[in-house]
């Protein structure tokens, strides 16, 4: 039998694991989002919405599980899921400011706008707890974990939005690293949050009969993992058919460029030809 300790650490890799997978998924989103823009593709830009809720949210209840608290957690389900509505909504309308074209103030925002939401879904998941005797928020972590959010979605979207298309920056290894990237400062952020709510102060949580701990956890660690796995999957099969598409439309346009290049210089030769046997012999 694995000890308390042992769990807590498995649990705390898990949420590391979900953060990485996460920001790996989105990134993946974020590519097509910011080549073709976010008007026509609405499914790839709710996608990448989700994906990124599922970093932070799934990760945040899988580390609350991994503090080894002395009581028994339980959820407000208006508050946790309603959490997990309200931010992908938000970050819905962060893509869409992140990835239109012509529009380098609204990009600038996208970021401060991204951490903003990132941390108030950190908080709001402790918030559904209703600890007792209740949390007294420490300002100063806070702040650092706002900064840490800020430089992880700015430094690694950076990555990836600031490649061309087929270009030798854009490759899957940039990807990973940006998905490397954030899903540190996701960790960093969500442990300096669980430091500022001061959680092993709190002796219960109101909510323990309401929804169970693990309900929400087989939901974070169980539930959206295999749905960014399956996410992740399909997107690169359709990166690998568009790339397929693409590289035979340009070898049909290299051939039809060819036969066009072919075409004057066969009847430049015929009519060269025509003239050599109409003209006169030489005396």
């Amino acid at each position: 039998m694995p000890s308390a300790a042992d769990t807590s650490v498995l649990l705390w890799v898990a949420s590391a694991c979900i953060a990485f997978l996460g920001a790996r998924t989105f990134f993946e989103y974020l590519r097509r989002l910011n080549y073709d823009g976010p008007r026509a593709l609405w499914r790839e830009l709710l996608l990448a919405a989700l994906a990124l809720t599922a970093a932070y949210w799934s990760a945040m209840v899988i580390d609350i599980g991994a503090q080894g608290l002395g009581f028994q957690i339980g959820y407000q389900p208006a508050k946790i899921f309603g959490t997990l509505l309200v931010a992908m909504v938000a970050f819905v309308a962060v893509l869409v400011l992140a990835t239109m074209r012509h529009a380098w103030l609204l990009k600038l925002a996208a970021a401060p706008l991204a951490a903003l939401g990132a941390l108030a879904v950190q908080v709001a998941v402790i918030w559904s707890i209703g600890a007792e005797p209740g949390i007294a928020w420490n300002a100063e972590p806070l702040v650092f974990a706002l900064l840490v959010n800020l430089i992880g979605i700015a430094f690694a979207s950076a990555l990836v939005i600031s490649t061309r298309r087929g270009s030798r920056a854009d490759r899957p290894s940039r990807r990973l690293l940006a998905a490397l990237v954030l899903g540190a400062c996701i960790v960093a952020a969500q442990e300096l949050v669980v430091s500022a709510a001061g959680l092993a102060q709190q002796v219960a949580s109101l909510h323990a009969r309401f929804l169970p701990e693990m309900i929400i956890t087989l939901v974070a660690g169980a539930g959206f993992p295999v749905a960014l796995v399956l996410m992740l999957v399909d997107q690169r099969t359709q990166q690998r058919s568009r790339a397929s598409q693409r590289a035979r439309r340009r070898r049909r346009r290299a051939e039809g460029g060819a036969d066009t290049a072919s075409a004057p210089a066969t009847v430049g030769d015929a009519a060269l030809a025509s003239s050599e046997r109409k003209a006169p012999p030489a005396h």
